[in-house]
């Protein structure tokens, strides 16, 4: 970092370069040259777009530096466009080669409370993304960050990324998408939802959609996956099968090729977690058709649940275990990918 151009934002405005995120993304010019954009501590109510290749982002301290805004699926925008899933995020990144640390980051549509409201009232597509890794992205390096929202909080649909040590908070496929991305050392937060009645589902961890030619879709590595007080046992699936609905040359249906790939080798998990699950879409004939989990990628290896104190009490029953063999070459493979683009060795 030390050898990037350094430019400063900052809320008191004798003391950085810019007041605004955005202004200082904007302001670099069209060339290869790497920038770091340090952000002074504070709240930053505004929607960021990275486009830039080889930007730096980084906070001062997570907890101080404060990137958030409201947006969500059917929010009617100014020229009366409606966003959709893609376009409701707080921080999206369309660039190459770039990272984000010691961030907060936050999608403050208010879920909760639209959820409170009678249901022929509510907004019915809460999708709202916190961080969104864009379908140009690659190569994008996370530490550090705190992810924030309820409904689809960490949309990764880009290229290969890599998170560690971050939190990522979230109820319903709060992470999810058809890129890659291995998670180190995460805490992987399900949030309380007092809208849940009659033992359904509180939601989904995960929602792959990865291409079946793609090797890698999401892999946890030494995470803990826990939860909000009040989240009851057994209440989150570990992921279901996204196959996102889309145009094809004989029609418009879910795509038969999007068989995700997700993964938790080494995690400690609170006892919310009971297993996998199923998703539905659109067959092409518009009616609904159902994806299972036995017929996507998903994966697991010598994991264990914790109680309160995060103490280790059991191992945990998997229902798609790998064996030995082939948990030592996903690993082999997860080191082969990301040490094609990132420049320190890995300890799993």
């Amino acid at each position: 970092m030390d050898s990037y151009q350094p430019i400063v934002v900052s809320q008191e405005p004798h003391n950085g370069d810019f007041t605004s995120i955005q202004q200082a993304i904007d302001s670099l010019p069209d060339n290869a040259q790497h920038y770091q954009i340090i952000i002074h501590p504070g709240v930053y109510r505004e929607r960021i777009v990275l486009a830039r290749d080889n930007v730096h982002l980084t906070g001062c301290e997570q907890s101080e530096t404060i990137i958030t805004a409201s947006c969500y699926n059917q929010q009617i925008q100014p020229d009366g466009s409606i966003p959709g899933t893609y376009g409701s995020r707080t921080v999206g990144v369309e660039a190459k080669h770039c990272s984000l640390s010691h961030l907060t980051i936050k999608n403050e549509f208010n879920f909760l409370e639209n959820q409170a409201i009678p249901e022929r009232l509510r907004i019915q597509h809460t999708q709202s993304v916190a961080l969104l890794i864009g379908n140009n992205a690659d190569c994008v390096e996370c530490k550090h960050l705190h992810l924030e929202s309820y409904h689809d909080t960490l949309f990764i649909n880009g290229g290969k990324s890599y998170f560690h040590q971050c939190q990522i908070l979230g109820s319903i496929d709060f992470i999810f998408g058809a890129g890659q991305a291995v998670f180190t050392q995460c805490d992987v937060v399900a949030r309380n939802r007092p809208d849940i009645k009659h033992a359904q589902p509180y939601g989904y961890i995960t929602a792959p959609s990865t291409n079946a030619n793609q090797l890698l879709g999401f892999v946890f590595l030494q995470c803990r996956l826990l939860k909000e007080a009040g989240v009851p046992e057994s209440s989150y699936a570990l992921g279901r099968p996204w196959h996102p609905t889309t145009e094809f040359s004989d029609g418009h249906y879910a795509d038969p090729s999007a068989i995700g790939h997700c993964a938790f080798v080494d995690c400690l998990m609170s006892d919310h977690v009971y297993g996998w699950d199923k998703m539905s879409g659109k067959d092409k004939n518009g009616d609904q058709t159902w994806f299972y989990p036995h017929d996507s990628r998903f994966e697991e290896f010598n994991n264990f649940i914790i109680n309160q104190q995060q103490q280790i009490v059991r191992k945990r029953a998997m229902t798609y275990s790998l064996p030995t063999k082939q948990y030592q070459q996903r690993l082999q493979q997860v080191q082969n990918s990301l040490s094609s683009w990132l420049h320190f060795s890995f300890q799993f």
